[in-house]
């Protein structure tokens, strides 16, 4: 019995200096896994790692073979300096299965990354992504828009991509929109031309949230809207910071599509008190709750009309209204 004893003891120093002297992956690897201790919550289904520093390509690497990733049904890895290496990482876990929401947010993931990701069969209930502020620009958005592993979408954000017209037009004619309901589509360099191909788009008669800020559009492409046979579940329409105009609020007076929305964005776009004249005129707008028009030139006749004719908005609609 004591040689027994002695020899198990021998084992576990033995064990104990190999894991010293290993090198640094598997002291990394056993760090990784109680990072996502500390972290994980919702009994293993929510994984938020936004404190214990950037995990670079390298962490997600090993964050990747995790089998403590099994039940994560949420992953969020915002701002963790990941690229191409670690987005490649993720599309290759074993253990994403059933995975249904990631947040990539403020990373540096560009087209070679995305293809990864989207022709992934890692995480098959996938039906949230966030890639906002990354780098995947017009090719990035046509490797999404060829998947053919990641078809139940259902929110998609892209903000700060600049996937230009021709990654819009290859997102509008793929099948891997067609049940989206959330799209974001702010600062990538879109004008009335790409948003012409997107409003055209039989994949989009489920979309309810339509993020397109900071963009280059101007009357016509409100006019694409308005015309499109397809938009007809749109309840939030964001469109701050374009060039729309007063001809641009005429376009939406009377266009069915705008019957169901309930938030409404228009601020910085050029509008006088005409265009808000037309808009208080508006019996399509009768179901607006939120309307904001900060950045505009209404003034105090055109705010006044707002509020008379429009009287379900709940915010402050423009500044000189902010204190109501």
């Amino acid at each position: 019995m004591r040689s027994m004893k002695i020899k198990n003891t021998g084992f576990s120093l033995l064990g104990a200096m190999l894991l010293l002297f290993t090198g640094v992956g598997i002291v990394y690897a056993l760090d990784i896994n109680a990072i996502i201790l500390k972290e994980l919550k919702e009994d293993g289904k929510y994984l938020k790692l936004n404190y214990s520093g950037m995990l670079y390509d390298k962490g997600i690497k090993e964050l990747a073979q995790s089998k403590l990733l099994e039940k994560v049904e949420t992953l969020d890895l915002n701002t963790h300096n990941l690229g191409d290496e670690g987005a490649e990482a993720l599309s290759k876990s074993e253990f994403l299965k059933n995975l249904k929401t990631l947040n990539l947010f403020n990373n540096q993931i560009e087209s070679g990354g995305v293809k990864a990701l989207f022709e992934s069969k890692g995480y098959p209930h996938l039906s949230s992504i966030s890639l906002f502020g990354n780098k995947i620009g017009t090719k990035g958005a046509q490797a999404i828009a060829e998947s053919k592993t990641i078809m139940k979408l259902v929110s998609l954000d892209l903000t700060g991509n600049q996937i230009g017209d021709e990654g819009l037009k290859a997102l509008a004619q793929s099948d891997v929109l067609g049940s989206i309901k959330e799209l974001r589509l702010a600062k990538n360099g879109i004008s009335d031309k790409g948003l012409n191909e997107l409003t055209q788009s039989k994949h989009l008669t489920h979309l309810e949230v339509l993020d397109l800020g900071e963009n280059n559009i101007g009357p016509d492409g409100i006019q694409s809207i308005a015309e499109s046979k397809s938009l007809v579940q749109l309840k939030i329409l964001l469109l701050k910071n374009n060039k729309l105009g007063d001809q641009g609020m005429l376009s939406m007076t009377e266009s069915q599509v705008f019957e169901n929305l309930v938030e409404l964005d228009l601020q910085w776009n050029g509008i006088t008190t005409q265009g808000a004249m037309y808009l208080a005129g508006s019996k399509v707008l009768a179901g607006l709750q939120f309307l904001r028009m900060w950045g505009n030139e209404i003034g105090e006749k055109g705010v006044t009309a707002l509020k008379e004719k429009l009287k379900q908005i709940k915010n402050p609609i423009y500044p000189s209204a902010a204190s109501d």
